[in-house]
């Protein structure tokens, strides 16, 4: 855990940035979230907080109170400099809504548990931080999916991690889907993955898709529990138009946009597309995907790439 305090800080004279703040009412993450904001107003940074965070913040310390404060995506317009989401990769999926029109560049401070899209620790935001100020930094451009549908209510959304389609009742689910009009399968599944190179990490992972480089042109459809063994995880080019149309045996099934869900009913097409909106993710120098993937996800542990452990063995040969 990273304690701010004034000796610690080592303020310089960068250029006046507008900076906007995200994050959740979570009690046993406020030691880290004032450690952030501090570091950010120490270094002259102009903070905007949202407001239901602000009203949180406020219960615990007056420091903040004076930070003006924003609620909705026209809120964030294009003269601020980057927006800061704080917590976990749900925080930060739910943060993304407020900078897509206007392209900010946003950065994820992990105050949760695993942290891939939120990939910088607190104790390394410091570090992070001075890297920003100073220019030493890339935005990696993120890839948006689109789906609309229309049924008893209109559904328009995009959705950076996936978008999928899941059974709420014991039956499966059938859902037939076509590439450019292209009849590609029918899955009887418990459900269906439509991920971005950015979701290939999450859900679609989970059950057997690849992972894909962030940057690349591609969506990957994912089935749930297929019941069929002649179905597999199929990668596609992102600029097609995907269809899909949906059976059930009951009434419903669940439609989830990264964090939002729609309750949608059997007999709905629905039409998935790249989006025109993409996310501006920044880069640090000292953070990238190789090295998070290895990081959080243990990307290609084997005992024996240990060199602690090869060390250990020989200290013990007799």
């Amino acid at each position: 855990m990273l304690f701010v305090t004034k000796k610690d800080i080592t303020c310089q004279k960068f250029q006046f940035m507008k900076i906007a703040v995200y994050g959740r009412n979570i009690l046993s993450s406020i030691d880290n979230y004032l450690a952030i904001l501090n570091l950010l107003k120490a270094n002259g940074c102009g903070l905007f907080l949202y407001d239901e965070f602000a009203k949180f913040l406020a219960k615990k310390t007056p420091d903040f109170c004076e930070c003006s404060t924003f609620s909705e995506e026209n809120y964030i317009t294009a003269d601020f400099s980057f927006f800061v989401s704080l917590g976990g990769d749900g925080t930060f999926l739910e943060a993304t809504r407020f900078v897509r029109k206007n392209n900010i560049p946003i950065i994820g401070v992990n105050t949760g548990s695993l942290g891939f899209l939120a990939n910088v620790s607190v104790d390394e935001f410091q570090t992070v931080l001075g890297e920003i100020l100073n220019g030493k930094y890339e935005t990696e451009h993120r890839t948006l999916i689109h789906v609309e549908a229309q049924g008893k209510k209109n559904i328009s959304a995009c959705a950076l991690n996936e978008i999928t389609l899941q059974r709420t009742m014991p039956a499966l689910i059938s859902t037939t889907v076509e590439i450019n009009g292209e009849r590609l399968s029918q899955y009887w599944s418990d459900g269906l993955i439509i991920a971005t190179p950015t979701g290939s990490t999450a859900y679609s992972m989970s059950v057997g898709g690849p992972i894909i480089v962030p940057t690349a042109s591609n969506f990957v459809i994912s089935p749930i529990a297929p019941h069929n063994l002649a179905i597999r995880p199929f990668v596609i080019s992102d600029d097609i138009e995907i269809k899909i149309k949906l059976q059930t045996r009951g009434e419903k099934a669940m439609l989830t946009v990264d964090n939002q869900m729609f309750e949608v009913e059997s007999g709905m097409e629905f039409t998935l597309k790249k989006s025109k909106y993409e996310i501006s993710i920044i880069k640090p120098n000292s953070v990238n995907f190789y090295k998070t993937l290895r990081n959080k996800l243990m990307w290609g542990y084997d005992i024996r790439n240990d060199i602690n452990v090869y060390q250990h063995s020989d200290n013990n040969k007799t």
